[in-house]
């Protein structure tokens, strides 16, 4: 596999993050919320950290979880620098200094945004529009996964599975080879062609 399509219910930083280390480009369009630039504060990717607009630096000071278990990185203002800024009652009201989190797997989404708005990522979302987003409608629809009545991962995994097979099966009765059709053509000519040829010499021997 070089390559995967899939919803934006897909995007988070582990998931970019596992298909890059192997080797897949995973064509999966960024969550909206998701901000590649903060407005004001340029970030100094040699350092590790941010700068604000008076010039000074935020560095990067550690990791941090949300409740979800994703993982954070937090870059903090020197609380001096930001008691002695007059920007301070509009940057950093509450707080002693200006913070910024942001995902620990920033690098990752940068580059997954990059990839969405390139001309081939417009080409992949169409596909993608096409191919994969019909299926799940068609999953929740048809096939009952509206609401899966059942309790923990493992037993929604499977009702997911056997749904999925039901699709595959139903999609794989309708298929008709393109080299089939054409060859049960070819058949039928050939069939038509020796009835015509048998028809002809019967004639010819009842005429003689």
């Amino acid at each position: 596999m070089q390559d995967l399509l899939a919803d934006a219910g897909y995007s988070n930083g582990s998931n970019y993050y596992m298909l890059e280390q192997q080797g897949i480009t995973g064509w999966i369009p960024v969550f909206g919320k998701y901000k590649p630039k903060i407005e004001g504060f340029p970030y100094d990717r040699e350092n590790d950290r941010y700068l604000c607009p008076m010039g000074k630096p935020l560095p990067f000071m550690g990791f941090d979880h949300t409740m979800d278990g994703r993982l954070l990185k937090n870059y903090w203002a020197g609380p001096s620098d930001c008691r002695q800024c007059p920007n301070k009652p509009t940057c950093a009201p509450r707080t002693r200094c200006r913070k910024i989190t942001r995902t620990a797997y920033d690098g990752q989404y940068q580059r997954a945004h990059a990839r969405q708005n390139s001309r081939r990522g417009k080409q992949m979302k169409k596909l993608c529009q096409s191919t994969v987003e019909p299926v799940f409608g068609s999953l929740v629809q048809h096939y009952g996964l509206r609401k899966i009545n059942v309790l923990g991962k493992s037993g929604a995994h499977k009702v997911m599975l056997m749904a999925a097979a039901a699709f595959n099966l139903r999609k794989y009765m309708k298929f008709k080879p393109t080299k089939a059709v054409s060859m049960a053509t070819a058949l039928e000519k050939e069939r038509q062609q020796d009835f015509r040829g048998s028809f002809l010499i019967s004639s010819l021997l009842f005429l003689n």
